[in-house]
């Protein structure tokens, strides 16, 4: 499975790391891949975008995540632990597209076309394309921005085989995107 716990854990805080201030800007089709999963299931879903005021570089995402209040990295420093790393798009779309054609732990899957559909609109609200996209738009969008992959061992998450940890930086290096997801049988 492409998603799940990791094996290597980190704490990824950088001391005196500063993030600017930030604005939630969320929309809805960033968990489209795995919506069904808290629908039908006993998943949970955290899906934000925020505009931050000044622009970040790949090294302070791991900072940023931890000062944006995400319910999923809630105990992080504490008691759990965070692993960050950079990741080119595709293993983003694996995750995305795996979530969304073989699902959770117990609900139904979007086979076909509807699991790659959903798969895009995730991917695409990542990486702030506007609804309407085209797929060459989406594709040239996702390429410019900088993926991470994350993992944290946290409460929120099942800790199972369903663990989900996605962020996009926009090319303008303000926006972060972050999804998380997991389910538990």
């Amino acid at each position: 499975m492409p998603f799940g716990p990791s094996e290597e854990r980190e704490l990824a805080v950088l001391a005196g790391a500063r993030v600017p201030s930030a604005e939630e800007t969320t929309t809805e089709a960033m968990a489209m891949a795995r919506a069904n999963w808290a629908e039908e299931s006993n998943g949970r879903i955290e899906a934000r975008v925020f505009d931050l005021a000044e622009p970040q570089d790949a090294a302070s995402v791991p900072t940023a995540l931890l000062t944006l209040g995400l319910e999923c990295l809630h105990g992080v420093g504490k008691k759990a632990t965070l692993s960050v790393a950079v990741r080119p798009p595709a293993p983003a779309w694996r995750v995305l597209s795996a979530a969304a054609s073989t699902g959770g732990a117990y609900n139904s899957v979007s086979h076909g076309a509807y699991g790659r559909l959903a798969a895009r609109q995730s991917l695409a609200a990542l990486a702030g394309c506007p609804e309407g996209a085209t797929a060459g738009e989406v594709e040239a969008r996702v390429g410019d921005c900088i993926w991470h992959g994350f993992d944290a061992d946290t409460k929120w998450y099942g800790q199972v085989a369903w663990d989900i940890g996605l962020a996009a930086l926009a090319p303008d290096r303000r926006r972060p995107a972050v999804l998380a997801a997991t389910d538990t049988d």
